[in-house]
C-alpha cells in the first residue's frame, strides 16, 4: 500500500513525469541506433570475410611458389637445402588446409574443395619426383615434374578463378545488403520520427500541465498587483510541484491582505504623530530663522564700532582727500550693511562689501598693512553666498593675526572654483591659532550656546555656516602659533541649504 502511494506520487510530479518521458525516449532511440548498428556490422562481417578468404588463398599460392621454386633446384644440382625447403613447405601447406570438406551447393565453396584436393595431388607428386630423384629415375622424374609443373599452373589458374568467382559473390550479396539497407535506413527513418513525436506530444503535455496553471496564477498576481487582495482562493489541479506553488500563493495572498490591514490601522494611529512631529519642525524652522537674524544682526554694532573710531580718530588728525575717501567707502559700507537683510546674496555684492572695507583699511594701516587678492572675477557673477561673511573674515584676520606684532601683516583674498566648488579663503601670515582654539571654533553650536569667544566675528560666521550646511565639512582652518593662518570656506552650488530662503 505504501509503495503504491510513493509511485503515485512519483508519477505525479513534474520531475517523475520528465523522467518516465527521458527513458521511454531513450530506449527507443536506442533500439533504432542498435538496429542500424546491428546491419552496419553485417555489412562488416561479409566484406572482411571476403577478404580472410583472399588473403588465405594469396598465402597457400606464396607456399605453392615457395615449393616450386626449390623443387627445379633440387632436380638440377641434388642440394640438399632445397630439399630441406621442399619438406618444409610441403608441412606447411598440409596444415594450412582443411582435413574436412564437405560438400555443399554452393559454386564458391565447391571450387575451394577443387583447390583442396589438387594440393593434395600436387603434394603427393612432389614427394613421388623426390624420391624417383633419389633413386636416379631421370626419365620418371623428368615426366613426373612436367605434369607437376602443368598442375601448379592449373592450380594457380583455379586460385584467380576463385578469387573472381568470390569477388562476384561478395557483390552479389553486397547489392541484396544494400536493397536491405535502404529499406533499414528507411525504417528507423520512420522510428525515429515516431520516437520525436511521441517525445514532442509527451513534452508538450507536461508543458501545457504546467504552463496553463501559471497563467492563471500569473493573471491572478496581476490583479493582486493592481491592488485587488479580496479574490478567492486558486485551485489548481496539476502536478505536485505546481500544487505547491498554488498553495503558497494562496498563503501569500491572504498574509499580503492581512498585512495591508494593519498597515492601514497603523497609518490611522501614526497620522496624528506626523502632523504633531510636521509642527515641530516648522517650530524649530522659525527659531533658527530667528536665530540666524540675531546672528546677522550681531554683526553691524561689532564691526560699525571700530570703523567709525578710526574715522573719528583720522578726521582729527588730518584734514586731507584721504578722510573724504574714507568716509565714502564707510557709507558704501553702512549702506550694504544696513539694506542686505537676505541670508544669501550674490557672491558680486558681498565682493563689493568686502572691497569697500578693504580701501578703508588701505587708509587706517597704508604701511604696516599688504592686502593682496587672488580674485577670479569672472565667476563673481555665476555664485551666491552667505551674507556678511567676506568682512567679517578679512576684519577678524586684521584684528587677531596681527596683535603685538610689529611686521608688516600680509593679507591674500582668493576666491576660485575648484571642481565646481567655490572656494574662499581669507590668508595671513599673522601669530597663527593653536589647535584647541580651531577645534573650538569648528564645533556646531545650538541656539542655547553662549559664546565668550575673543573672535566672536569668524565663531559668528562658522557657526551661520553650519547653520546652512550641517552635515557638510564646509569650513576649514589651517593654522600653527607664529605661521599664520588659512581659513577656507568651501560651497557646493549643488548641494541645497538646509533652510528655507
Amino acid at each position: 500500500m505504501e509503495s503504491t502511494v510513493i509511485r503515485d506520487k512519483i508519477r505525479n510530479s513534474l520531475k517523475g513525469r520528465l523522467f518516465y518521458t527521458f527513458i521511454i525516449s531513450i530506449i527507443l532511440t536506442l533500439f533504432s541506433f542498435g538496429f542500424s548498428l546491428i546491419n552496419t556490422l553485417k555489412l562488416q562481417t561479409i566484406a572482411n570475410q571476403r577478404f580472410t578468404d583472399e588473403q588465405y588463398f594469396i598465402e597457400i599460392e606464396g607456399v605453392l611458389k615457395d615449393i616450386q621454386a626449390p623443387l627445379i633446384s633440387y632436380l638440377s644440382l641434388f642440394s640438399t637445402q632445397s630439399l630441406s625447403k621442399i619438406l618444409k613447405n610441403s608441412e606447411h601447406i598440409s596444415s594450412m588446409i582443411p582435413q574436412e570438406r564437405p560438400i555443399y551447393n554452393n559454386e564458391l565453396e565447391l571450387t575451394k574443395r577443387e583447390i583442396y584436393f589438387l594440393i593434395d595431388s600436387y603434394l603427393g607428386s612432389v614427394e613421388n619426383i623426390v624420391e624417383e630423384k633419389r633413386g636416379r629415375k631421370v626419365e620418371e622424374y623428368s615426366r613426373g615434374f612436367e605434369e607437376l609443373t602443368t598442375l601448379y599452373n592449373y592450380i594457380l589458374d583455379r586460385i584467380d578463378s576463385l578469387s573472381l568467382l568470390g569477388f562476384r559473390h561478395q557483390l552479389s550479396e553486397y547489392n541484396n545488403f544494400l536493397i536491405l539497407f535502404k529499406k533499414i535506413q528507411i525504417y528507423s527513418l520512420i522510428l525515429i520520427l515516431l520516437v520525436v513525436t511521441l517525445a514532442f506530444s509527451v513534452l508538450m503535455a507536461n508543458v501545457n500541465s504546467i504552463s496553463n496553471p501559471l497563467y492563471r496564477l500569473s493573471d491572478m498576481a496581476d490583479k493582486i498587483s493592481g491592488g485587488n487582495f479580496r479574490l478567492d482562493d486558486i485551485h489548481i489541479d496539476s502536478v505536485d510541484e505546481i500544487n505547491s506553488v498554488s498553495i503558497a500563493f494562496n498563503k501569500m495572498k491572504n498574509g499580503i491582505r492581512h498585512y495591508i490591514d494593519e498597515l492601514n490601522h497603523q497609518k490611522d494611529l501614526e497620522k496624528d504623530i506626523m502632523a504633531q512631529r510636521l509642527s515641530n519642525l516648522k517650530m524649530e524652522q522659525v527659531l533658527k530663522r530667528m536665530e540666524l537674524y540675531t546672528m546677522q544682526a550681531q554683526m553691524n554694532p561689532h564691526f560699525l564700532f571700530n570703523t567709525i573710531n578710526t574715522g573719528v580718530q583720522l578726521a582729527i588728525i588730518e584734514e586731507a582727500e584721504r578722510t573724504a575717501d574714507y568716509m565714502e567707502n564707510l557709507a558704501d559700507l553702512f549702506r550694504y550693511n544696513i539694506r542686505e537683510k537676505r541670508f544669501f546674496v550674490p557672491l558680486r555684492k558681498e565682493y563689493e562689501g568686502m572691497l569697500s572695507y578693504i580701501n578703508i583699511l588701505k587708509i587706517r594701516f597704508p604701511h604696516t598693512l599688504d592686502i593682496k587678492m587672488n580674485i577670479d572675477e569672472k565667476i563673481l557673477d555665476d555664485f551666491e553666498c552667505p551674507a556678511m561673511i567676506l568682512q567679517p573674515l578679512v576684519e577678524n584676520t586684521i584684528i587677531h593675526a596681527f596683535k603685538d606684532s610689529d611686521n608688516v601683516g600680509s593679507v591674500l583674498i582668493s576666491i576660485r572654483v575648484v571642481d565646481h566648488i567655490l572656494e574662499i579663503s581669507v590668508k595671513d601670515n599673522g601669530i597663527g591659532m593653536s589647535s584647541d582654539v580651531i577645534d573650538k571654533l569648528l564645533i556646531p553650536h545650538t541656539h542655547e550656546y553662549k559664546t565668550n569667544s575673543k573672535v566672536m566675528g569668524l565663531e559668528n560666521v562658522i557657526q551661520r555656516c553650519f547653520f546652512f550646511y550641517p552635515g557638510e565639512e564646509i569650513v576649514e582652518i589651517i593654522s600653527n602659533p607664529g605661521n599664520g593662518t588659512n581659513i577656507i570656506i568651501k560651497i557646493d552650488p549643488e548641494v541645497e541649504p538646509c533652510i528655507e530662503l
